[in-house]
C-alpha cells in the first residue's frame, strides 16, 4: 500500500502538519512521543493507538469514541490516575500492545473526525505533563511511517485489528494451502482461506468454469467471462489475488501422476468429485504426515423437495484409518443419469464446515469435540460428529 496515499488524507495531514509522530501498524492508528505524568508525579511517555478503517487505502471517520493508551496508569499533575483511564489490555501485534482503554466522549455525536478525537485525548494528557515541566511536547516533528509487516493481503486487513485479534491471527502464517476442487464447495473454502494470514494458496482444478458453476459459487461472473470459459482455479486465483498476494492456479487434475504439485503443503482440502483419484491423493498425504480434510454432499429430490447429508472428514497425523473408511469409495460404475444435485448455500454450508474445523484444528477456535468426521442433515437441520480413533 502506498504511503503517500493514506498520508494525503485529509485526517492524517493534519496531524503531520502539526508534528505529531503517527504510524500505521496492524490496522491501527499509532500516535507516539506522548508525554504523560506517573503516579511518581514524574513524565514518561507512551502512545495512543486505536483501530482505523480503511477504504481502500484511505482512512475513514467515524470509529468510536474510544482511544487506547501504552503505559503506567496516566495522571494528573498530582499524581492521581486520570478517571478515563480504564485498565485494559489490546494487542496491537506481537511485542506491541496497549493498556488501558481512555473514554472520553466530547457528546452523543462522538467526534466529528479523526484529527480531532487524536488530539483532544492527546491534549488530555500531555496537558497534565506539560504542568510539570513546559518543555514536554506530543508533537516532536512528523514521523510518518506505516510498518511493512510482510503481509500476505494487498490491503490492509482492518477487521482483524478493530476486533483486536491480531496476534492470533498470526498463527497463520508459515503455511500453504492446496484446495483441490473449486467447482462448488472448494470455492466457498477458498472464499474463507483468502482472508487468513496463510502465507500460499494453491488452487488446483482441470476444469472449465461454466453456467452452472457460476450460479453455485461465490460471486457474480460476467456473460464476458463465462463465454471465455476461463480454467475454474485460473478464474479463481485472478479474482482473490485481488485480496492475497499467496494464490497460485494448477490448470490441472490432481491424480497419481502430478502429486508432486502437493509438495510443501501443509493442509489440504480435497472438494473434488473424482473418487477415483482420491485414493492416490490421500495415500501421498498420509504418507507425508500431511493433515487434510474431504468433503462431499448427497443430496436428492424427494416429492419434490430436497434433502441429503454434508460431509466433512478429518484426517490429521495418527488418526488416518478411520478417517479413510469415511471418505467414499469409487463407485464401480458411474451412473450416467446422476443429477449430482448442488446448490449455492449448501456449496456454502459445506465449505464453511470445512473451514471452522481447519480453525479448530489449528488451535484459532476453541474445540472440545476433536471430531473426526460430521454429517449435517438437511432434513433435521443437525449436525452429528464421529470421534475417530
Amino acid at each position: 500500500m502506498s504511503t503517500a496515499l493514506l498520508a494525503r488524507d485529509p485526517d492524517l495531514s493534519r496531524l503531520l502538519d502539526d508534528g505529531y509522530d503517527v504510524v500505521l501498524q496492524a490496522g491501527h492508528l499509532i500516535v507516539r512521543h506522548i508525554p504523560y505524568v506517573t503516579e511518581a508525579r514524574a513524565v514518561d511517555y507512551g502512545f495512543l493507538a486505536y483501530p482505523v478503517t480503511l477504504s481502500g487505502d484511505r482512512l475513514v471517520s467515524g470509529t468510536d469514541h474510544r482511544i487506547w493508551f501504552a503505559g503506567s496508569p496516566p495522571c494528573n499533575e498530582h499524581g492521581q490516575r486520570l478517571p478515563m483511564a480504564n485498565p485494559e489490555t489490546r494487542a496491537i501485534t506481537d511485542g506491541l500492545r496497549a493498556d488501558f482503554m481512555l473514554s472520553s466522549k466530547p457528546g452523543p455525536a462522538g467526534y466529528p473526525d479523526e484529527y480531532t478525537k487524536v488530539t483532544a485525548y492527546a491534549r488530555i494528557i500531555a496537558d497534565q505533563a506539560q504542568a510539570i515541566d513546559p518543555s514536554v511536547t506530543p508533537t516532536p516533528g512528523a514521523a510518518w511511517q506505516e510498518i511493512d509487516e510482510d503481509s500476505p493481503f494487498v490491503y490492509r486487513d482492518t477487521a482483524t485489528s478493530r476486533a483486536g485479534l491480531a496476534a492470533v491471527n498470526r498463527r497463520y502464517r508459515g503455511h500453504r494451502i492446496v484446495i483441490v476442487g473449486l467447482g462448488g464447495s472448494g470455492s466457498y473454502i477458498l472464499d474463507q482461506v483468502a482472508k487468513t494470514e496463510v502465507d500460499a494458496i494453491m488452487l488446483v482444478d482441470g476444469d472449465t468454469f461454466d453456467n452452472h458453476n457460476a450460479f453455485r459459487a461465490p460471486g457474480a461472473p460476467s456473460i464476458d467471462t463465462l463465454r471465455s470459459r476461463p480454467n475454474k482455479a485460473a478464474y479463481f486465483a485472478a479474482l482473490y489475488s485481488h485480496m492475497h498476494r499467496g494464490i497460485t492456479a494448477c490448470e490441472e487434475y490432481l491424480d497419481e501422476d502430478n502429486l508432486v504439485l502437493l509438495d510443501g503443503a501443509t493442509f489440504v482440502f480435497i472438494a473434488s468429485d473424482d473418487a477415483a483419484s482420491k485414493p492416490a491423493i490421500m495415500d501421498w498425504l498420509e504418507a507425508r504426515d500431511v493433515p487434510f480434510i474431504d468433503v462431499g454432499m448427497g443430496i436428492e429430490e424427494i416429492d419434490g423437495r430436497l434433502s441429503g447429508l454434508l460431509r466433512v472428514t478429518t484426517s490429521l497425523p495418527g488418526r488416518r484409518q478411520e478417517a479413510r473408511h469415511r471418505v467414499p469409495s469409487p463407485a464401480p460404475e458411474r451412473d450416467a443419469y446422476g443429477r449430482n444435485i448442488q446448490t449455492a448455500d449448501l456449496n456454502a454450508l459445506n465449505g464453511v464446515l470445512a473451514v471452522t474445523r481447519w480453525k479448530r484444528a489449528m488451535g484459532i477456535y476453541a474445540d472440545v469435540t476433536d471430531e473426526g468426521h460430521s454429517t449435517y442433515s438437511l432434513v433435521t437441520n443437525e449436525i452429528a460428529n464421529e470421534d475417530l480413533p
